[in-house]
């Protein structure tokens, strides 16, 4: 009886184990389909989306960056992951770990002109050759996101 109740126990270790880590991974986002939970705008360039995949898995899209740290500003929702689009390579990387430029020259869909990257080093690279400012993950939370649109402009779709 002992034998049984050990392996139950095992069992259960492995799937909770199992559950808890597998880190949710960005899902697909159809463009022209989907929509960005903040301004609402159908989402068309894939480089410029980000998403947060909730607590309870549900994943809250966003047209632009900008879309996405207004909605963190605003709902401060617990999340298991969020994922931006690298600006070089394109590819979905971590939001908690990017580094940010913001600069009024970078285009995106809502003019927030906000670049992420996947390191400290890619992003002072852009910030020599191109300007614009340079924030952490925290500084852009912090930030008066707002303030970071183009002047005149509400969207560039």
């Amino acid at each position: 009886m002992k034998l049984k109740h050990f392996f139950v126990i095992i069992g259960l270790g492995l799937l909770l184990t199992a559950c808890s880590s597998a880190a949710a991974g960005p899902v697909d986002i159809k463009l022209n389909k989907d929509s960005c939970d903040v301004c609402h705008m159908g989402i068309e360039e894939m480089e410029s989306a980000a998403q947060l995949i909730l607590k309870n898995g549900k994943p809250v899209l966003f047209d632009d960056i900008g879309c996405m740290t207004e909605y963190l500003q605003t709902e401060n929702p617990e999340y298991e992951a969020a994922f931006v689009h690298d600006y070089q390579s394109k590819e979905w990387i971590s939001f908690d770990t990017s580094s940010f430029i913001q600069n009024q020259n970078i285009d995106s869909p809502m003019s927030y002109g906000i670049a992420a990257f996947k390191s400290k080093d890619d992003a002072a690279a852009f910030q020599r050759e191109y300007g614009g400012d340079a924030y952490t993950k925290a500084e852009l939370l912090n930030a008066e996101i707002k303030s970071f649109k183009k002047p005149g402009m509400s969207h560039s779709h």
